[in-house]
């Protein structure tokens, strides 16, 4: 009993057993597929596969509407060119103010 957090949650520990930074990154990415954004980014603060899988653009596609082109195709290209589906994700997710801000809307 009496492992600590870190020798669970990264790579190459102490006690030579795996940890959980040992679990390929590809695998990680397909349980997140199945989680909420908040749980993703929560637990992409354990470790580094963690993180790279919560920055994976089939986790954040797998979040976004079918139609999210057609969302962004009523914006111009500028406002999202380059943007990670992380990145897309976040973007449609923010509240967008109108009516001289007294309102707002999200397209998630």
């Amino acid at each position: 009993m009496g492992a600590s957090l870190s020798n669970l949650t990264e790579n190459g520990s102490t006690n030579g057993r795996p940890g959980l930074g040992d679990i390929p990154e590809n695998c990680v990415a397909c349980v997140f597929m199945y989680l909420n954004p908040p749980e993703i980014c929560n637990l992409a603060r354990l470790n580094r596969a963690f993180r790279g899988a919560a920055s994976s653009d089939a986790v954040w596609e797998s979040k976004l509407p079918s139609n999210y082109h057609h969302l962004l195709d009523l914006l111009p290209p500028q406002n999202y060119d380059g943007f990670s589906k992380k990145d897309i994700f976040a973007f449609l997710a923010r509240s967008v103010p109108f009516d001289d801000g007294n309102k707002a809307c999200r397209f998630l």
